[in-house]
């Protein structure tokens, strides 16, 4: 797939990541779609895998809000949570920036984001190069790490105590 993030736009945004995440900053940032998502102000989402389903449906109910107010949700999309928040999203024709925790070469974009990805509405990107096919636990931290950088205002339903997530959210905090 060929890159959405032209080179002056990798650069700028490799210099903020820098500034904001020092020696953690990825060396690329990479992707298809709508580039131009990056430059709004960015909701991210983050939760845990496991969680109640009251979560789950307050999370989801919130979700017109979003869509109706233009936000743009940034987010691995890869708890099921997440993965609920991001369909809820593409049916409402909102938008959104999908990170990866791992390179673009296998990716395939699911059926659901095929037309948000050709109509502008959806960007994925990735920090990992094309060599890292599978998504680790590392990577899911790192993934986790530039989706709370980017964002503007992170959104947390759930997070399970004591997790690698909690922790993250915990060194991130200002």
């Amino acid at each position: 797939m060929k890159s959405a993030i032209d080179a002056a736009s990798q650069d700028r945004w490799l210099d903020i990541l820098r500034d904001r995440l020092g020696t953690d900053a990825p060396e690329q940032l990479t992707g298809v779609g709508n580039a131009a998502l990056l430059d709004e102000p960015l909701l991210g989402l983050i939760s845990s895998r496991e969680c109640t389903g009251h979560v789950l449906l307050e999370t989801l109910d919130r979700v017109p809000e979003w869509v109706q107010a233009g936000r743009v949700i940034v987010s691995g999309f890869h708890s099921p949570l997440e993965q609920q928040v991001l369909r809820s999203v593409l049916r409402r024709c909102g938008r959104a920036v999908k990170v990866l925790a791992r390179g673009m070469t296998e990716y395939h974009p699911q059926p659901e984001e095929r037309e948000p990805l050709a109509a502008g509405r959806m960007l994925v990107i990735t920090a990992f190069a094309p060599s890292v096919t599978r998504t680790t636990r590392a990577t899911s931290l790192a993934r986790n790490r530039l989706v709370i950088t980017l964002a503007t205002e992170i959104v947390a339903p759930y997070i399970a105590p004591d997790s690698p997530l909690a922790a993250l959210l915990s060194e991130m905090k200002p």
